[in-house]
């Protein structure tokens, strides 16, 4: 690149990070031979890098890309491909709170993680995220490009706090309705959010500001409030012939404390903050790890090794 000498370069062995980056200039300096490149990774001939790239990184500027987001396309659709070959994440099902309050990295990451899961995911769950709002809904996830995929979900219908136990009716009425068996029913629940578990689960009730214009009046409700929708919503599971309740996973990705804490209570794992690390280590085991497991893994690199502690 820094020769000019646009017409030599190997875009089959571009790092994932330098293609998005560099993009532009290709497009703009060689623009012929790029585009039959991306024709050919498009038709399976030659791939594309993408393992470097987190998903809100590949979704990030959709809609300023000077290439029309092709590259961004073939990215996303490499790394599905990817994950699906390492089968994780191919039994869960995404909640994705899309209010106001999410702008900036936290809806990136929402929505890109959504989307995700719903790619992921086996039938009957394939396609589909979950809205977060007083009267969730299963919307399928609409559009044919990535851009209008992550459209949708941006789009989509919230409110001030989620019922999770209707989250969890529309769960059970998808199972029946498809003739779901144990083995198809959805394993975890990703809830994406900026908000804590007890405020978001409705355990404290907000108007849905800029839903429908009004503010409600703040109202507490009885800290044992989960307990009894847990405990509801098994006894709906095991009259449908279910024994197992799918965990929520309930992340929060507004919060800023500095080391991502996990902590769980009847069929909620409460994880706080964001962090690169903690997406990738997301991506990677298909779910969501504790603070010592996300320090070993930081560690566990050769140059780590090397290192001798001296008493």
């Amino acid at each position: 690149m820094s020769a000019r000498q646009w017409r030599n370069l190997p875009y089959d062995r571009v790092p994932s990070v330098a293609m998005k980056n560099y993009k532009g200039h290709f497009v703009k300096h060689d623009g012929k031979r790029f585009n039959k490149y991306l024709e050919d990774v498009a038709q399976g001939k030659v791939k594309i890098a993408a393992g470097a790239l987190l998903p809100h990184e590949i979704i990030a500027d959709l809609k300023s890309s000077s290439d029309g987001g092709k590259v961004a396309e073939l990215q996303w659709a490499r790394m599905v491909e990817d994950m699906a070959k390492i089968g994780k994440l191919n039994d869960c099902i995404a909640v994705c709170d899309v209010s106001g309050s999410m702008f900036g990295e936290p809806m990136e990451v929402c929505v890109a993680l959504g989307l995700l899961i719903s790619e992921l995911s086996e039938e009957p769950w394939k396609g589909k995220v979950i809205t977060f709002h007083q009267d969730p809904r299963l919307n399928v996830v609409e559009g044919k490009s990535l851009l209008e995929k992550t459209e949708f979900i941006r789009k989509m219908d919230w409110g001030g706090s989620t019922d999770f136990q209707k989250v969890f009716d529309r769960i059970l009425e998808a199972a029946v309705e498809n003739g779901a068996s144990e083995e198809q029913m959805v394993r975890k629940v990703f809830v994406f959010s900026d908000m804590e578990f007890n405020m978001a689960s409705g355990h404290y009730h907000y108007g849905n500001y800029g839903y429908d214009g009004e503010e409600e009046e703040e109202e507490q409700r009885p800290v044992e409030g989960w307990e009894t929708d847990y405990e509801a919503i098994q006894r709906k599971f095991k009259e449908k012939g279910f024994s197992r309740v799918p965990e929520i996973v309930f992340w929060n990705l507004r919060d800023s404390s500095a080391t991502p804490v996990k902590a769980t209570q009847s069929g909620v794992a409460l994880v706080s903050g964001y962090s690169k690390n903690l997406v990738k280590l997301f991506m990677e085991e298909g779910a969501i790890a504790d603070p010592v497991s996300i320090m070993h893994k930081a560690i566990e690199g050769e140059l780590y090794q090397r290192l001798v502690v001296c008493d």
